[in-house]
């Protein structure tokens, strides 16, 4: 009558061992942080599971770079549109990282600067020239009520920074 029991105990025991060991090694979080810095790499491969993996620099003066997985693909297919630059990623670490890369799971990230990722995303720049632009503009602008400091600054650009003196002739157009 015992050898039913055990038999049946068995198992259960060692089904329930193996969730809680999952558990801890791969869905666990023994911390969580974020890191900023260039997303220098993104590419999804694995050889069981496929999931994305990236390094990113931080920038600092020993050029330290960090590995990450993303296991969520929306999540990947969204920092694959900003590889190469500056962003912020939240991360998960985990005592094990098998069968992924690494055992930092990306869990959410945002561009470094919102204003400027969005400006830079603009395919032809265009938005980034006109800002440029009327921010030159209006600086020439201002000094417009000076009319001989006006003079003098727009004959310097003339003479020393033929650059400049264009695009003080496109304030005109």
């Amino acid at each position: 009558m015992k050898s039913w029991k055990i038999k049946l105990l068995v198992p259960i025991v060692l089904i329930t061992v193996g969730f809680a060991a999952k558990f801890i090694l791969w869905d666990f979080a023994i911390s969580t942080g974020k890191r900023v810095g260039n997303l220098t790499k993104i590419s999804k491969k694995g050889k069981i599971f496929r999931t994305w993996e990236g390094t990113i620099d931080e920038g600092s003066g020993d050029k330290l770079t960090s590995n990450f997985s993303v296991r969520n693909n929306d999540l990947g297919d969204e920092l694959y549109g900003y590889e190469g630059k500056q962003v912020i990623i939240y991360y998960e670490e985990h005592i094990f990282g098998w069968p992924w890369d690494t055992k930092y799971n990306v869990t959410s990230w945002k561009p470094k600067d919102p204003v400027v990722s969005q400006l830079q995303s603009n395919e032809n720049g265009e938005v980034v020239d006109q800002l440029s632009k009327a921010l030159f503009c209006s600086m020439l602008g201002s000094l417009y009520k000076n009319q001989e400091l006006y003079n003098k600054v727009k004959d310097y650009m003339k003479e020393d920074n033929l650059y400049l003196y264009n695009q003080y002739e496109k304030c005109n157009e």
